[in-house]
């Protein structure tokens, strides 16, 4: 009986879109620009029967070298702004009086500057809305008008025992 050998030659290759994408995948390695090291066709090799080494059942060539080259970080797409909404108006008012009234102001209605302030920033608060097109602050229109008024919220301050907006000369 003759013994067979069968020589099995793989040649695994990547694509450049396939190593982008799996460079993609690799922890803490920012996608960049993926070039495959071209790979020669390898020659056939043409042995006689008789004179036939013995070699394994099967060869397995280790892929080619990826060279992978790191793309240039562009630049940060400018933000767009988030969306404001009531929940937006409702926090800057929120934080306003806890800055003016104090931290404890919902639960302490007895305090000081709840019972100085409390009215006053209502008051206050109306008529800002009112600046920005609206009766009361949750019925804002719009986008700007809210940031407008989020900003007048971040602003106010106590001056001379008056509330006064931020960028106010007097």
């Amino acid at each position: 009986m003759q013994e067979i050998n069968i020589n099995v030659r793989v040649q695994i290759g990547v694509t450049d879109t396939l190593c982008g994408l799996l460079s993609a995948f690799v922890k803490n390695a920012a996608p960049g620009v993926v070039t495959a090291q071209p790979t020669p066709a390898p020659a056939q090799e043409k042995e006689p029967a008789e004179a036939a080494p013995a070699r394994p059942a099967a060869e397995v060539q280790e892929p080619e070298a990826i060279a992978v080259e790191a793309a240039p970080v562009p630049e940060p797409a400018p933000e767009t702004e988030k969306e404001l909404t009531e929940v937006d108006v409702r926090a800057a008012m929120d934080r306003t009086r806890r800055r003016i009234e104090g931290e404890n102001y919902k639960e302490d209605t007895s305090s000081e500057g709840y019972k100085k302030w409390h009215r006053a920033l209502t008051g206050w608060f109306k008529a800002t809305a009112a600046i920005y097109g609206a009766d009361k602050p949750s019925a804002l229109p719009d986008h700007e008008s809210r940031k407008g008024f989020i900003a007048e919220c971040d602003q106010v301050q106590i001056k001379d025992d008056q509330l006064v907006g931020g960028d106010c000369p007097f």
